[in-house]
């Protein structure tokens, strides 16, 4: 705006002060190089609706403090502060630790059957990301990235940079599938929301699942069941076990006396562990193995041709309890024809008869296990 031909310098300053304060932005403001002041404008209205959660107080509380949570773990992990101390399955896949890490703390919560996918805004208290890549502090423009990224554009179909969020809506918890690392940076620019494509996801209920506290070997464990059968052990119940008790889960038992002995389940753990898949147990068919394992263990009368750890020299047998009657049986026709040919008949006889009852005959004892 032109000054009066009289102005001071003084008075120049001024007016462009007043200038500024008509809302014009600074040279710095525009090359985005200031970070913006607390309560500098109005807040950003935006059109998308809001993604539901349950109205459980309790239950947003332990969603909230588990979002914490992670956010400090992230930035503890990019310091390189928990080398070798979080459980190895959250960085088991680089590049799906996210998903790993909800897999570990969440049990039984999957993917793999999906509900219907909005695009809607996701509080950001309620929404787990991966902040440990990148942060506030590595962007050159922070405020205009800010706003590109929190804006509703970001939740459209084929929309450059979307965002995608999978929400656990039983627990009103979500974990951004796609733009993980932006989760920590808006929160940390102080939005509230996220803009994405959001799918909803089922959970058990509450009834279904139960957790139970267990030691062994001296070590004490948190295993989770779902329905009676699908065991999951815990690697971080500090993290779990007030998220489940919040959702309405009973807090951890004693082990019941009448299912498998936690020596045999923790055993059952390792080899699940060892191998591909969901690192669970099946409590029915760990329980029928074991009642096998039990039987074969029992005493039973048995022949020698049941037993298939035993194999015979055939050509002994042959030998034996064949050629040799066969010989005697010769032997006394030539030497004394008439006389004893029907006694070495006879005993020719009995000596392949003896030789078939040793071997069919159950008169032996062996475990189950080792008949065939």
């Amino acid at each position: 705006m032109p000054f009066p031909s009289d102005a001071t310098p003084d008075a120049a300053v001024q007016a462009a002060a007043d200038a500024a304060g008509t809302g014009l932005p600074t040279v710095d403001a525009l090359m985005d190089e200031q970070p913006a002041a607390d309560g500098d404008g109005p807040p950003p209205r935006y059109r998308l609706p809001q993604a539901a959660v349950p109205p459980n107080i309790m239950l947003q509380a332990a969603v909230t403090r588990l979002v914490e949570q992670k956010e400090r773990i992230d930035r503890l992990a990019r310091e390189g502060l928990l080398d070798g101390l979080f459980p190895a399955e959250w960085s088991a896949v680089p590049g799906n630790e996210l998903r790993a890490f909800v897999a570990s703390v969440v049990p039984f919560a999957s993917d793999s059957v999906r509900g219907e996918t909005i695009a809607a805004r996701v509080p950001l208290k309620y929404l787990l990301g991966q902040s440990h890549r990148w942060g506030r502090d590595d962007v050159a423009e922070p405020r205009s990235l800010s706003a590109f990224l929190a804006s509703d554009e970001r939740a459209g179909a084929g929309a450059a940079d979307a965002a995608e969020v999978m929400l656990l809506g039983p627990l009103g918890l979500g974990w951004a599938q796609v733009g993980r690392s932006r989760v920590g940076f808006l929160r940390a620019m102080g939005a509230e929301s996220l803009a994405a494509r959001v799918t909803a996801l089922p959970y058990p209920a509450p009834e279904q699942l139960a957790l139970y506290h267990v030691t062994v070997a001296g070590a004490s464990q948190v295993w989770c069941v779902l329905d009676n059968r699908r065991l999951r052990a815990l690697s971080a119940p500090s993290l779990t076990v007030p998220l489940l008790t919040a959702y309405g889960v009973a807090a951890p038992q004693p082990w019941p006396a009448q299912w498998p002995d936690p020596v045999e389940v923790d055993a059952e753990i390792g080899l699940a562990r060892s191998g591909k898949g969901a690192h669970e147990v099946d409590l029915v068919r760990l329980v029928d193995r074991i009642q096998r394992s039990r039987a074969g263990e029992a005493w039973s009368s048995a022949s020698l041709m049941q037993l298939h750890t035993w194999v015979p020299r055939w050509r002994f047998f042959l030998a034996s309890f064949i050629g040799l009657p066969v010989a005697l049986l010769l032997i006394a026709a030539l030497a004394l024809p008439g006389r004893v040919e029907a006694a070495a008949v006879a005993a020719a006889l009995g000596f392949a008869g003896g030789a078939i009852a040793a071997l069919a005959a159950p008169w032996i004892y062996a475990r189950r296990k080792f008949l065939s």
